[in-house]
Parts: C-alpha cells; structure tokens; sequence
C-alpha cells in the first residue's frame, strides 16, 4: 500500500502517533509557556480569608464611627471593632471580628478621631473563597501556562508546578550546494534554513540542542544520526526526501531500522515530507524530514511539525480557524495547497513569490492557508495556518 497520503491524514498521524514525554518540576515563574500534564488545584481559598477591596475604614454599625486604630498590612488585627467603632484599612487588609462594612476614603471624612459618612452592610469586603476555593480546578490537563495563570498558581499557593519536559531536537541540514556565508556563485545556494528553523521550533515549544550541516554522504549522516540518539526526543532533517542518487535520509531511516508513518503528502508545496519512528532502547523517537526548498521545508514543518510537537507537550490540538479567499486560487489534482498571506479579519490575501523556494512572500506573510484540491473561487472556504513569529 502507497504510504503517499492526504494533508488531513499528515495531521492526524503526526499528532497521534507518539507518547507524551515525561514530567518535569519547575518553580512558578519557569513554568510559563510550559505544557501541564495534570489538573492544577487551588491549594488554598483565594482569597485565604475576608480582606477589604478599597482603602478606607473597617466599620461596625452606622456612623459616625470612633477611630480606634488601623489595620497593619499583611496582618490579622487583634482588635475587634464595636458598633459604632471603625479601624483604618488598606486595600487587601484582613477585615477584623465585628466590621459591617469597608467605607471608602471617598466617601467619608475624618475630623478629630470621628469617621463620618453612610455606607451599606458588607460593602467593599471580599469574602474568603470569593474567588476560588480550595481544591478547584484551575487549569485543565494540555493546557499552556500563560503568565497570569502563573501568578495565579503562586496566588493559591504553589510554588512549583509539574509540566511536560520540552522536546530536545537535533537538526541535520543536508546539502552540499549549500554555503554559509557570503554572496551564492558558481552554482552554490547560500543557505537559508540554518537561521530560520531553530528558531521555529524552539516558537513551537522545543528546544533545539543541536544544528549541523552534513555533507550529502549516507555514512557521515548515519554516525551524526547516532551520536545524538541518547540525548534528543525528535530529530529532523532538511533536504535528501526523495529518491534521486544523492537522496539518503530514507536510507539513513533504514539504517535505523526505523518504522515509516508517513512517505510523502498530496499538499504543495511540502509533498516530500517524510515521518517515521525510530525505536532507541525503551524510547520512541520520532524522525521528521523535511523536503531542502526553504518554503516547502517550512510548510511541512507547521503542517506536521507543529502538531508532532504539540503532541510531545501533551497540548491541546487546536482545530484549525476558517478563512475566506479574496482571489481565486486552484491546486494540482488531487492535492491540498499551502499558501502564505495575511489576514484580514477572516478575508485572505496571498503574498507573493509563491515557489517552493522562496521565502520573500513568507517574510512579509502571517501564516498558510490550506486550499482544498482543485478550484477554489473568491469566496470559497479555506483553512488557516498561523506563524508563531
């Protein structure tokens, strides 16, 4: 059976073909933008115990009320107001035994140790628990820690926060027209994933530990291959996916005696792409290469990378957001499209310098749409991509 399948048969495979990676502890403040395995409760109520919501007085009864003291911050008051007494509060102070109410600064005055003005029973007193008690759920299992959820967490108590350990990936750039530095001549091509991919990935929630250059040669990529087996959960290539006689990443998969869950995909650009599983001791690792054409290599890294890594993290998988062509587009038979653009509100405008090849019509895009096979008119349904960038 051909392993050449549809992009939406890509996606599913690459984001349900490998486990979850392990857990990790980190402090509050490290944990955001991390992935959370488990539901993370509230340890306390929040918040501990009734506090004021405005600076002003702690009152007991109707006024004019007595100023018998003040409320420190930070601390309980050993004070108990008696009707008719009132005690100088801040916002956030414990609201001490016998208080009626919180009047504002505001609203009443002050004048020889009297505090006059009106106020409603239980004004400007937040209740402990108001606004979560403890052993709520306050993020669900996939979920990516943003930094009010951070403060959040601390608010309630913790101090350190389990979450998925983030993918170590190596990168093998394959190509030996490629140059690093300087202007292309003599039929040399200047490189230009080498600045782009690790910064993708590392976007995408990985952590990229190694980028190498390898010469087209099946051996020298077999031993980089090898020695980084041990330390890295993906491992992805650019370059060398097809079947032409300086094409070696397939033969380095089998080398690996690895198992293929993919073998090119009907979207354009990004067709040879290639997913496999490599088995390393008790570990899966998955293999993701990418086709060499800069614009190819980037569509199928947020077609199927993206997801892969989301995966690993134990993220949510968004459902992609519909969109609507501004301009007539077609694919070629039978395949899905990639094209970069922008977006305005839900109306899409492709960019230029569409080849697979090109980067400037990305450079200035803000994600892919994915156009179904065939002819798709102004107007027609589209999906959405978005750039992490």
């Amino acid at each position: 059976m051909s392993m050449t399948i549809t992009w939406d048969q890509g996606i599913s495979l690459a984001s349900s073909s490998f486990s979850i990676l392990q857990t990790e502890n980190v402090s509050v403040t490290n944990a955001i933008d991390r992935y959370v395995k488990e539901n993370v409760v509230s340890l306390c109520d929040l918040p501990a115990f009734e506090t004021s919501s405005m600076d002003g007085w702690a009152v007991s009864g109707d006024g004019p009320w007595k100023l018998i003291g003040e409320v420190a911050t930070g601390k309980a008051s050993s004070q108990v107001v008696h009707y008719g007494q009132c005690l100088a509060i801040a916002t956030g102070g414990v609201i001490p035994a016998g208080t009626t109410s919180v009047i504002p600064w505001e609203k009443a005055s002050e004048k020889n140790g009297l505090v006059i003005g009106e106020i409603e029973d239980g004004a400007n007193i937040r209740p402990a628990g108001m606004e979560s008690k403890t052993g709520d759920i306050l993020v669900t299992p996939g979920t990516r820690i943003t930094p009010p959820m951070a403060g959040l967490f601390a608010a309630t108590g913790h101090d350190s926060i389990q979450v998925i350990s983030q993918p170590r990936v190596a990168i093998f750039f394959l190509g030996d027209e490629l140059i690093h530095t300087g202007v292309p001549v003599d039929g040399a091509i200047r490189d230009a994933l080498g600045p782009l991919l690790p910064s993708v990935l590392n976007g995408m929630g990985a952590v990229v530990t190694s980028a190498k250059f390898v010469k087209d040669d099946l051996s020298v990529l077999n031993s980089e291959i090898a020695m980084v087996l041990d330390s890295v959960d993906l491992i992805v290539t650019t370059g060398g996916t097809a079947d032409g006689p300086r094409d070696f990443v397939k033969l380095a998969m089998n080398n690996l005696a690895a198992s293929m869950v993919f073998d090119c995909v009907k979207v354009r650009p990004g067709y040879h792409v290639l997913l496999a599983r490599v088995q390393h001791g008790d570990r899966e690792i998955p293999f993701l290469a990418l086709p060499g054409n800069p614009q190819s290599a980037l569509a199928a890294l947020y077609s199927f990378g993206k997801p892969l890594i989301a995966s690993l993290l134990g993220a949510v998988q968004l459902q992609l957001e519909e969109i609507e062509l501004s301009t007539s587009l077609t694919t070629p038979e039978g395949f899905s499209r990639l094209v970069p653009g922008t977006l305005d509100g839900k109306i899409f405008t492709p960019s230029g310098y569409l080849g697979s090849a090109m980067l400037r019509g990305v450079a200035h895009a803000q994600g892919f749409a994915l156009i179904n096979p065939g002819l798709n008119p102004a107007g027609a349904i589209a999906r959405w991509i978005p750039f992490n960038f």
